[in-house]
């Protein structure tokens, strides 16, 4: 996940399935991300991103987990 990527609500995971909303917000800060798991094969990444969504919610911070991307 990258600055500007366009991303949706919604864990997609078996696990931990929650609805996918249809509401679209533009990635604007990934400095809560992290890289972890190192000695895994692939590490994996964790943590937050801020979110500038399109319904007027404003900005939030959004656990990565929680978001799909939609754009690449």
């Amino acid at each position: 996940m990258k600055i500007g990527d366009l991303v949706r609500y919604g864990s997609t995971t078996p696990e931990n399935r929650t609805p996918v909303q249809k509401i679209v917000g533009t990635v604007i800060n990934t400095s809560g991300i992290m890289i972890c798991g190192i000695g895994s094969d692939p590490p994996y990444e964790m943590g937050s991103v801020e979110i500038m969504w399109s319904d007027g919610r404003g900005i939030n911070r959004e656990v990565f987990a929680s978001l799909e991307v939609i754009s690449d």
